[in-house]
């Protein structure tokens, strides 16, 4: 596994070189870290050439488990934090806090007190998108860094 720190050294649209059946993780997770190793990584720019009719096929090998949008969605940072990604977590959680807070304060003063009040799912909306992704950078290029998106 790549153990450079640097977040903008894993080469973006590149798939790392890391033999995924010998890291500690389900067969679920195996099969969606093969998945985006084949279309090359986390930018997938393997999948961005395929023809639309082979699109489709490809994204069911690139299917997270459907439970680690759910617990991220549920556990927020928490998760982040079993899974080992406590920087990103800590980068993701002030960000939502700043988003939430924003956009519910400009929704109440226009008097969307109802739309203000479901915001609170906006955080774990972000937290729930973001989490397999992450996790396979994590893993699998062996991105530890504070930045939770890489550039692009």
């Amino acid at each position: 596994m790549n153990t450079d720190t640097n977040v903008l050294s894993p080469n973006p649209g590149v798939a790392a070189n890391v033999d995924i059946d010998t890291l500690d993780v389900s067969d679920k997770w195996k099969r969606y870290f093969k998945g985006m190793q084949k279309y090359g990584g986390v930018q997938a720019p393997l999948l961005k050439s395929l023809p639309p009719d082979r699109r489709k096929a490809a994204l069911k090998e690139m299917a997270p488990p459907i439970s680690s949008f759910a617990l991220a969605f549920v556990f927020g940072f928490f998760y982040y934090l079993v899974k080992g990604m406590w920087k990103k977590g800590l980068v993701l959680l002030a960000f939502v806090l700043v988003v939430v807070i924003t956009v519910s304060f400009l929704l109440y003063l226009v008097g969307g007190e109802t739309l203000a009040n479901a915001t609170r799912f906006l955080g774990g909306a972000i937290f729930g998108i973001m989490a397999p992704r992450d996790f396979y950078a994590f893993k699998v290029d062996g991105d530890d860094g504070w930045m939770p998106v890489r550039p692009f």
